[in-house]
């Protein structure tokens, strides 16, 4: 019978076993395994059983379960505000998100707003660097987080807030936005006939811009391209018609449609009637 060598592998400690040797349960007295790692004979630190190359997939995935939070996380407006936020140090609520605060030059999220409740109370403020985690409540550290003296420069809530092209083509109202929760980057306007967020989607059609069209913010007013009506995406379609939203668009081509076959209506009836007026002034 050929001989069998069967390695036995524990973290740092190989032992072989001759099965041709003649060992029974009772006489076999097997020797203990260390319990430390001293570097091995040449002194060298353990290192993984498979080396993985910087900068491989491997690695990012592995980075992503390392940083965890740090990861692209995408939410509404919506989905923060009047969420109760408690402090993970002494678990206390101080208060609940009332308004959120975009710087429009960078576009992203500053600044979180938090009163005692919805209704009324003083404001306070933190940035939104200091939360720590989003669900059913909002975390940050401590209190320690609010700050009533930050800077609102050029701070702008958004909501409301009219979407015009530079030639007052009217797109609609901003009723929210969605962000990245990590870094607080804006990534698309949710836009709809009114720009009240408390209308319920299923009764308002809305839309999502991308904030690349955006030109600027002034006044109560979100100025855009003038191609941005082709860009916007259907998000709900409400029981409510948006007489504002680019006129019953489903899409942004079917816009430009409208728009070119209006404008070719208008001048067949112009000439139409140019035409109808020279033939009674010869009659």
């Amino acid at each position: 019978m050929l001989g069998k060598r069967v390695a036995v592998l524990s973290k740092s400690y190989i032992r072989s076993v001759d099965l041709n040797s003649n060992i029974s349960p009772l006489n076999y007295n097997p020797q203990p395994l260390p319990t430390t790692w001293d570097g091995g004979k040449d002194g060298k630190e353990e290192k993984d059983l498979i080396a993985v190359e910087e900068g491989s997939e491997v690695e990012k995935e592995r980075n992503k379960l390392r940083n965890g939070r740090r990861g692209k996380q995408v939410i509404k407006r919506s989905s923060i505000l009047a969420k109760q936020v408690i402090s993970i140090q002494s678990a206390l609520s101080l208060g609940f998100v009332s308004q959120i605060w975009v710087d429009t030059k960078s576009w992203v999220v500053l600044v979180v707003e938090v009163r005692p409740n919805l209704l009324s109370g003083e404001s306070e403020r933190f940035l939104l660097e200091d939360v720590s985690k989003v669900g059913d409540v909002v975390l940050v550290e401590d209190e320690n987080v609010m700050d009533t003296e930050l800077k609102m420069t050029g701070l702008e809530t958004l909501v409301g807030y009219r979407v015009v092209t530079p030639g007052l083509r009217d797109i609609g109202k901003v009723r929210g936005y969605s962000f990245n929760i990590n870094s607080g980057a804006v990534e698309s306007l949710e836009l709809d006939s009114f720009g009240i967020s408390i209308i319920p989607s299923s009764l308002v059609s809305t839309y999502a811009l991308h904030v690349e069209d955006v030109l600027e913010v002034l006044s109560d007013t979100v100025v855009v391209h003038e191609s941005a009506a082709s860009h916007i995406q259907r998000l709900t379609k409400g029981f409510w018609d948006a007489q504002n939203m680019g006129t019953e668009i489903d899409e942004g081509e079917e816009y430009s449609d409208y728009e070119s076959s209006a404008t070719s209506h208008r001048g067949q009836s112009t000439r139409r009637s140019s035409r109808s007026q020279k033939s009674r002034s010869k009659s």
